[in-house]
C-alpha cells in the first residue's frame, strides 16, 4: 500500500469529514482556507440549536485566529474576570483572570451552537458548506490510494476521511477502535438560563457542598449562565437562591472518562469525542477537539516536506487527550471531596495564598494554558 500523501487529494478525491461540531467544522476550515478540496457532511437535518460548550481557551482561540474566526467569537463571547470559590453560602477566595497584559490570554464563554455558526459561515467564504442530513454508511479502503465511503446510497471516492462524529462514531466503529473506559456513577444535571439580576458578568462561581457535591455558575452571556452540579436539579442544587427569569434548557447526563486505544491508520482518523470523553470540569472538551483538528490538518499538510503525518498525529494526540483527561478528573476530585476538614485546609492555603499577585498569576496562567 502505498503511503498516504496530502498529494493524493484532488477535486475528484476530496478530504471527507464526517461531522459538524466544533472539530469537524475547525478541520474542514483550516483545509479549505488551504484550498485543499473538503467535503464535510453531518446527518442532522441542520445546524444544532444546543449550547454544550462553552468555555473556549486562549490555547484553543489560537488556532481559531489562524482563520479569523477568532476575532468573530471574541466580538460575541462573555470573557471571564474572576473565579469565585466558595464554601457552601460562603466565599472562600477569588482568583483574578485579568492578569495577563494579554487581552487575548482570558478564558471566553460562548454557547457552542454560536461558535459553530461562525465556524460555518468562515468556511462558507471559501466555498465551502456543511452538507446536511448526509449519513456516512458504510467505507472501505479496496484501493491503496483511496477509501472508498458510501454516504446516503451514492459512492464516492476520498484520499482522507477524519471521523468528528462524536461519541457514537461509526469512523471509529470502521477502525475497529473501542472507546476504553468507564462512566462515573451519579447523574449530573444542567440549565442554561437568563438571571438579570444575578452577579455581574464575568464572574464563573464553583460552589463546594459539605456532601461533596459541586455545583458551577459559568457567565456565557451579559445576563445568560449555565449551571452544571454534580446531582439531580442544577438550579435546585445552588446553595444560594437566584433568581430565574428565564430558562434555556435543562437536562441531565452521565460523564464518561473514555479514551480510544488508537487515534487511527493510514488514510481514516478520528479527533474530539470520537476519540475521548471526558469531566466538564476544566471546561476542555471542545477545546481538545479543536486542537486535535488542527494539529490534524497541520500534520496532513506537512507531509508535502515527506514527512509521514500518520506517524505523528496519533501519539501525539492520544498524549495529550490522556494528559487532560488526567487533569480534569484532578480538578473533579478537588471539587467533589467530602473530607470537611482536608477541604476547609485546601481552601485556607488557596485564600491566604491566592491573593498574593505573582502566585494568582502563577495559578491561572496555569489554568489557561493547560
Amino acid at each position: 500500500m502505498t503511503s498516504p500523501s496530502i498529494l493524493d487529494v484532488t477535486p475528484a478525491k476530496p478530504v471527507l469529514i464526517v461531522g459538524a461540531g466544533p472539530t469537524g467544522l475547525t478541520a474542514a476550515l483550516e483545509l479549505a482556507r488551504r484550498d485543499v478540496p473538503t467535503k464535510i457532511i453531518e446527518r442532522r437535518d441542520g445546524p444544532s440549536p444546543l449550547s454544550r460548550a462553552v468555555g473556549i481557551m486562549p490555547w484553543a482561540m489560537d488556532i481559531l485566529d489562524l482563520s479569523g474566526a477568532g476575532a468573530s467569537i471574541r466580538k460575541k463571547a462573555q470573557p471571564v474576570h474572576r473565579v469565585e470559590i466558595w464554601n457552601g453560602r460562603q466565599i472562600a477566595t477569588h482568583l483574578n483572570l485579568d492578569v495577563d497584559p494579554d487581552p487575548n490570554q482570558r478564558l471566553f464563554c460562548l454557547p457552542q451552537n454560536e461558535t459553530e455558526a461562525i465556524l460555518a459561515a468562515k468556511l462558507a467564504e471559501h466555498g465551502v458548506a456543511v452538507q446536511y442530513e448526509n449519513t456516512l454508511e458504510t467505507m472501505s479502503e479496496d484501493s491503496s490510494d483511496r477509501v472508498t465511503a458510501r454516504i446516503n446510497g451514492e459512492t464516492e471516492q476520498f484520499a482522507f476521511v477524519l471521523g468528528a462524529d462524536g461519541v457514537r462514531s461509526r469512523v471509529r466503529d470502521y477502525l475497529g477502535e473501542e472507546m476504553k473506559g468507564y462512566d462515573l456513577p451519579s447523574k449530573w444535571s444542567i440549565a442554561d438560563i437568563d438571571a438579570h439580576d444575578w452577579t455581574e458578568p464575568g464572574v464563573f462561581r464553583v460552589y463546594l457542598k459539605d456532601d461533596g457535591n459541586a455545583a458551577f455558575i459559568i457567565p456565557i452571556g451579559p445576563t445568560r449562565y449555565r449551571i452544571v452540579a454534580s446531582e439531580p436539579d442544577a438550579i435546585a442544587s445552588l446553595p444560594v437562591p437566584i433568581k430565574v427569569d428565564h430558562i434555556h434548557r435543562e437536562g441531565d447526563f452521565t460523564i464518561g472518562i473514555r479514551q480510544a486505544n488508537s487515534y487511527g491508520r493510514g488514510r481514516v482518523w478520528i479527533a474530539g469525542d470520537a476519540a475521548h470523553t471526558h469531566s466538564p470540569v476544566g471546561g476542555r472538551g471542545m477545546n481538545l477537539g479543536i486542537q486535535d483538528a488542527n494539529e490534524w490538518v497541520d500534520r496532513l499538510m506537512a507531509d508535502r516536506l515527506d514527512k509521514k503525518f500518520d506517524e505523528g498525529y496519533g501519539p501525539a494526540r492520544h498524549l495529550r487527550g490522556r494528559d487532560i483527561i488526567a487533569f480534569t478528573e484532578n480538578a473533579r476530585r478537588r471539587a467533589m471531596v467530602k473530607d470537611g476538614f482536608a477541604k476547609r485546609l485546601g481552601l485556607s492555603a488557596l485564600g491566604t495564598f491566592g491573593g498574593f499577585l505573582p502566585i494568582n498569576r502563577m495559578i491561572v496562567r496555569r489554568m489557561l494554558r493547560t
